[in-house]
């Protein structure tokens, strides 16, 4: 079966010791059973402070699947103290979980071929999307219906890599699109009459006259922070990037003026300029990886874009608390970098529960179109 992949997919190198923010720390990894049965013939390696009987004596059961149990520390015990695995040190690669061995990589076999991606959640697959424009493989497959949603999903990704655009405005328009394509049955002709240049143009007009007030979608996006974060607070995961800025969500307007909540949304706007070819480049990879999916319908489709709107604005939200915490300086490519990281890690869910987190949240599995809106309101500058 054929294999596509991204153009900057084999430029990727894991930088292991040199990464910082590891893999091995603060998240769930994996232990397939086949990994798990040949890890109870195997002894911990002599360095390690807690020794146990076997490999797998490390694991534990964690939300119905086996994991390596983290340490006081939430870090792997497999991790030393120059971040480099113990495992693969004493025994080489070949001892990993397929987790290890594959992350960031992820593969979807669809029908017809297979897509391979690189995932945001790795500090060093973002260092590839910092400044160049990256390109994404075309796909052709013969059934119809196929055919049609990888043609939106194109669409959508020319979208995202409009430079022109603010990514904002790629949300709300692409997201109006896949709505009204959603109210009947889909066909070439809808899809190129939707995302023609005369249609995206009328659009935008009609998207810059509505009103979408900015204290209202840094209010929403606090709230939405807050409750993306407030397990992971409660486990003390990620604290040092978590709970500086949910904090200050929680007493926002009570420690500034209304005013000068204003002016600093507007500051920060600017200051986020130098890395929007990033944002570009990041959104277009999530639309190409996580958009449609194996068996996939429009529905769904829609369904993901919310995810990745919330993905996006949780993002810029903790971006403009940091920012706000740290005297709004100049906000620099680490930290956009590293709350990339975070949230992604935090969102990383898959397909079953971002259906029960979005059915439990909100009114609505799918939202209209003034929800997206408020929650990612219009880029200022």
């Amino acid at each position: 079966m054929q294999r596509i992949r991204p153009d900057y997919y084999e430029k990727f190198t894991c930088i292991a010791g040199r990464c910082p923010i590891t893999c091995c720390q603060e998240w769930k990894i994996a232990v397939d059973a086949d990994t798990n049965r040949k890890w109870k013939k195997i002894l911990p390696p002599e360095d390690m402070a807690d020794k146990k009987k076997n490999l797998s004596a490390y694991t534990i059961q964690k939300d119905g699947m086996q994991v390596i149990g983290l340490n006081e520390n939430h870090r792997c015990p497999f991790l030393a103290d120059n971040k480099l695995c113990r495992l693969v040190s004493t025994y080489g690669d070949k001892v990993l979980s397929e987790t290890c061995t594959v992350f960031p990589r992820e593969v979807h076999a669809f029908q017809t071929h297979e897509e391979e991606t690189l995932m945001p959640c790795c500090p060093a697959v973002l260092d590839l999307w910092k400044e160049e424009e990256i390109h994404f493989p075309e796909v052709h497959v013969q059934r119809k219906t196929n055919m049609l949603l990888f043609q939106i999903r194109k669409k959508i990704i020319e979208s995202f890599q409009n430079s022109k655009k603010s990514v904002e405005n790629s949300l709300l328009e692409t997201f109006y699109v896949l709505l009204e394509l959603l109210k009947d049955p889909i066909s070439k002709e809808r899809i190129l009459d939707y995302f023609s240049e005369d249609t995206l143009l009328q659009l935008q007009a009609a998207i810059d006259e509505v009103e979408l007030p900015v204290l209202d979608t840094i209010a929403e996006c606090n709230e939405l922070l807050l409750d993306l974060a407030v397990n992971y607070r409660k486990e003390g995961l990620y604290q040092n990037y978590l709970n500086p800025v949910a904090d200050l969500a929680e007493h926002l307007f009570e420690r500034y003026e209304t005013e000068e909540i204003l002016e600093k949304w507007m500051l920060f706007q600017r200051k986020l300029l130098p890395h929007q070819n990033l944002f570009h480049n990041f959104l277009a990879n999530e639309v190409f990886s996580d958009l449609l999916v194996p068996d996939g319908n429009l529905k769904q489709m829609v369904i993901k874009m919310q995810w990745i709107a919330m993905e996006y604005t949780a993002i810029r939200q903790s971006l403009f608390l940091k920012w706000l915490n740290d005297g709004c300086q100049e906000l620099s490519y680490e930290t956009v970098r590293d709350y990339v990281v975070v949230i992604t890690r935090m969102m990383g869910y898959d397909e079953e529960d971002i259906y029960e987190y979005l059915t439990n949240s909100f009114e609505t599995l799918i939202w209209d179109w003034g929800y997206l809106a408020l929650i990612v309101g219009k880029a200022i500058v």
